[in-house]
């Protein structure tokens, strides 16, 4: 352990000089790595970008008092959805993309989408607040593919007559040590 601890140390002081280091607290420093571990919706409102669709639209409306509704995991798992993370920088200043709000074509009866390369949710035009937090919901928890990865993978393990033990194993392949 010792060792990992070393190497994690000159990883760190390549960045910052290992006497800074002695000014944070493992909290602070958590923090300045990973990010946030609270989900902060009023963030997210100072990042926005609405595209197609306006700021005061009911459906943008909605949508924000959803997300306000949500538990930290909720929210959580809707910055997964929409962005890959689970976390936001601890300074907000540090996110690179604007979060984009679109109007979706699709129907009432769809789920809203998202593209996570582009920080991006595409929402339907839903008659009810209800319909559009049961919707989310649903979308957050279940569709877990980001841009389509899984399915990609598995579609080609299916094309080429691999199982997903063959898959499995040729990705561990691709990511050891050389």
């Amino acid at each position: 352990m010792l060792l990992q601890a070393a190497a994690v140390r000159e990883g760190m002081s390549w960045i910052i000089p290992v006497p800074l280091l002695t000014l944070l607290t493992p909290k602070n420093l958590e923090q300045l790595v990973c990010g946030m571990e609270e989900m902060s919706v009023d963030v997210l409102r100072k990042v926005v970008r609405y595209r197609g669709i306006d700021e005061k639209n009911e459906v943008v409306c909605w949508f924000w008092e959803v997300l306000d509704s949500f538990s930290n995991e909720e929210r959580i798992q809707f910055l997964r959805f929409v962005s890959g993370r689970t976390r936001l920088p601890a300074n907000p200043s540090d996110i690179s993309q604007r979060f984009q709000i679109m109007n979706s074509d699709r129907g009432a009866s769809c789920l809203p989408t998202s593209q996570t390369c582009f920080f991006q949710l595409r929402l339907p035009n839903y008659p009810s607040k209800e319909i559009l937090a049961e919707k989310l919901r649903y979308a957050i928890f279940n569709c877990r593919s980001i841009d389509m990865d899984n399915y990609m993978l598995t579609r080609n393990a299916e094309n080429q007559g691999m199982s997903d033990e063959d898959t499995d194993e040729e990705l561990t392949f691709l990511f050891q040590p050389l």
